[in-house]
């Protein structure tokens, strides 16, 4: 992989066309956007599902830039930025501006309105949480989520109380369920979903889908601009979104600017062209649900149902007659007897079939067969004719059904190199190897899998040594017991008098040792919002420890920042974290990516393992504070190496307020909703003891690291010695 020093280079591959659908996320070979939309809201579909996302993305660039590859420009240029703007869509007709349609149309865009602009969620995972452009992207998706000060996410919510809009919980069956709901609305929120999942991967698409967003006002104002309904949330949005369209203009500046030299002219190019497929995929959206509405309160059938039903009519005569020819890897006939129900899959399968010309729609297979000197002459007449010429020319989309395939069909501005994994069996990397894919399991979910398994293996390990401190929980016994580790802790410090224990070379040669662990400092919780629809105020404590340790958007706070720059202070070079020349430095042991790759395994399954995940944190937090790091600042202002990375852990981590402070207090919030869930103390006590599991996996995981430090450095100092007496 060739990552040309930036963790969003345009030329990042993935090997998701190597991973088969799973079989159970489909029925008869064919999934609906809105079935997707229910399952990308499962944060433990993830490694599930990552290629039916994947696939239904590439899909829909497709179609954006086939539908407005007229408005794109070829080259990029300060001015063409400047030139890319969401053409305007026509409001609806005057006679349907009454306050109850407007409303209806609120309804309808819940699901859009929820999930924007959740593409952005991942954008600062640990492996780009360095990049001043993620910083920037991360500051427009937390103001966008109620954490600046201008809070539009409540006031959203504010809004369908005040206009007594009821809905089920988004990320629920029921929610999918909802067959009222156009199918579009569906379709553009699956998009979002999706695109969350691939940050990296498709950082141009989602850089133009984002502008997009920030310029363009929500579906309601675009159908109604003179609505009546409360206006505070729509002027809060506009206020945001001035704020913002500055933001992200200067991140795409910034990344043009990274790959515009002369030598990456061509990539430049392609990329302005990503950027702009991202746009029109926003627009076409917004569209296509404008379009929808439309239709809805003009009581038309779409084109597409138009469609279907000319289908079922003519399916009556043509059964029997068609068994020899397929469609997808299934009879026409079969295809016929499943009408009316299978409409959607069938004009899916049917437009991305051999039948149809999708660059010239009127050339198609399909329209020759019902011509006057066709195979199926007669058949149609010709209005019926011009209707499914009509159907193949528009932009509508085919109720968003997908269905699954062996190979991704990928849009040219995707790379996609099936030797970029190198390897089909995760299960047998070493640490050291298996480090890479997960530290870029975005462009490897494959790898996940067993990630999961080896999360499982260390976690029942940890649970056969664990000491339970207390076999029946209470908050008393809880405070009590982190209060003594904190105490007995602060009072085993002694403040350093004269030269320490530790000489400097060994302190320089456990630096380097610990790289892999410091340089991903706070990954174990990169993924904690995917907790926050069933533990709300759990993923808001553990997302707000997260964003401390990456910075808070402030470069110069990011802790694996932080430590890269007193590893050059100190002239140790190590590769950059998220390559593979990292994993073969000569200079880190095997052990030192021990506890990183449980760490990182562990925090892409926060709903499976959160127990474990509390006690994880918990033991880290708490391991920042007293003797150990108190006596490595002195030991290190005495050597002059400066220690600002372990002063910030004593600061951030505090007792009182800090970070150990919230990490009990999550564990207390988790345990109360398990009483209240289940009344059940004994249960209580279970989820307890997987808590100490996690505490436990700190020291466990880490043991091989802990004996290796002193006796590899002794032989490596050993080595150099004799090295150096031998005179080579």
């Amino acid at each position: 992989m060739n990552y040309h020093g930036h963790v969003f280079a345009p030329s990042l591959h993935t090997s998701l066309n190597r991973v088969s659908f799973d079989p159970d996320l489909s029925t008869a070979n064919k999934i609906s956007s809105r079935q997707l939309f229910y399952l990308l809201n499962q944060p433990e579909n993830e490694h599930k599902i990552s290629a039916l996302a994947y696939h239904f993305i590439c899909d829909n660039l497709k179609t954006a830039r086939h539908c407005y590859s007229s408005a794109m420009s070829c080259q990029y240029d300060a001015k063409a930025l400047l030139h890319l703007t969401a053409p305007p869509i026509a409001p609806l007709s005057s006679q349907f501006s009454n306050i109850e349609n407007q409303q209806e149309c609120l309804r309808q865009s819940v699901a859009i309105q929820f999930t924007q602009p959740c593409w952005l969620h991942n954008i600062a995972q640990i492996s780009a949480s360095q990049s001043p452009i993620a910083v920037q992207l991360m500051s427009l998706y937390l103001n966008s989520n109620g954490q600046g000060e201008i809070n539009v996410a409540e006031s959203y919510r504010s809004l369908l109380l005040m206009t007594g809009i009821k809905h089920p919980v988004l990320y629920t069956q029921d929610f999918s369920d909802q067959t009222d709901i156009f199918d579009e609305v569906f379709h553009f929120a699956a998009i979002q979903l999706a695109l969350k999942r691939f940050p990296r991967l498709l950082f141009a698409e989602i850089l133009g889908f984002t502008l997009a967003f920030c310029q363009m006002p929500t579906w309601l104002e675009v159908c109604f601009p003179d609505h009546q309904l409360p206006p505070v949330f729509f002027k809060l949005r506009q206020q945001q979104l001035r704020y913002q369209c500055s933001t992200i203009e200067k991140a795409i500046t910034d990344h043009l600017a990274l790959f515009s030299q002369a030598s990456n002219a061509k990539q430049s190019t392609e990329l302005w062209k990503r950027i702009q497929h991202g746009f029109f995929l926003f627009y076409q959206q917004m569209q296509q649900c404008r379009d929808r509405f439309n239709q809805h309160l003009q009581c038309q059938p779409t084109i597409q149902q138009r469609v279907a039903q000319l289908f079922q009519q003519k399916s009556v005569a043509a059964m029997g007659h068609h068994s020899h020819i397929q469609i997808d890897g299934i009879s026409l006939d079969q295809w016929f007897s499943g009408l009316p129900e299978n409409s959607q899959a069938f004009l899916s399968v049917l437009r991305h079939s051999n039948y149809v010309d999708k660059h010239r729609p009127e050339q198609s297979l399909l329209l020759k067969l019902f011509a006057d000197e066709g195979a199926m002459s007669g058949v149609l007449n010709n209005s019926e004719r011009a209707l499914l010429l009509a159907w193949l020319q528009s932009d509508e989309i085919t109720a968003g059904v997908l269905h699954a395939v062996g190979d991704l069909s990928v849009t040219d501005n995707v790379r996609v190199d099936a030797s970029v994994a190198g390897t089909d069996n995760y299960e047998n990397l070493n640490n050291r190897r298996l480090y890479y894919y997960l530290v870029n399991a975005d462009l490897f979910p494959e790898v996940l899998s067993s990630a999961r398994n080896r999360v499982e293996k260390l976690l029942r390990f940890c649970d056969f040594f664990c000491h339970v401190p207390f076999k029946t929980y209470s908050h008393e016994q809880f405070d009590a017991y982190i209060a003594d580790i904190y105490h007995q802790e602060m009072a085993a410090y002694r403040p350093l008098k004269g030269p320490p224990k530790i000489s400097k070379e060994a302190y320089l040669w456990g630096l380097e040792q610990i790289a892999p662990l410091i340089l991903l400092d706070g990954c174990w919780l990169q993924h904690s919002l995917a907790v926050e629809n069933t533990n709300p105020a759990i993923a808001e404590i553990l997302f707000s420890i997260y964003r401390d340790e990456i910075g808070n958007g402030v470069p110069e706070k990011n802790h694996a920042y932080i430590f890269q720059q007193l590893l050059d202070s100190l002239s140790i070079s190590v590769p950059p974290v998220a390559s593979q020349q990292f994993i073969s430095h000569p200079g880190f042991i095997d052990s030192a990516f021990d506890l990183p790759v449980f760490m990182l395994a562990l925090s892409h399954f926060p709903v499976r393992f959160l127990p474990e995940l509390l006690g994880l944190n918990m033991a880290i937090e708490l391991s920042g504070l007293g003797k150990s790091y108190m006596q490595l600042v002195d030991d290190w202002n005495y050597w002059e190496i400066d220690p600002t990375i372990a002063s910030i852990h004593i600061s951030i981590d505090n007792y009182a307020s800090g970070h150990t402070f919230l990490a009990k207090k999550a564990v207390k919030l988790y345990l109360d909703q398990i009483q209240q869930n289940t009344a059940d103390n004994e249960e209580v006590d279970k989820h307890w003891q997987r808590i100490c599991c996690g505490y436990a996996s700190l020291r466990y995981v880490g043991t091989r690291f802990k004996l290796a430090l002193p006796m590899r450095y002794l032989g490596a100092k050993y080595h150099a010695q004799y090295k150096k007496d031998s005179g080579n």
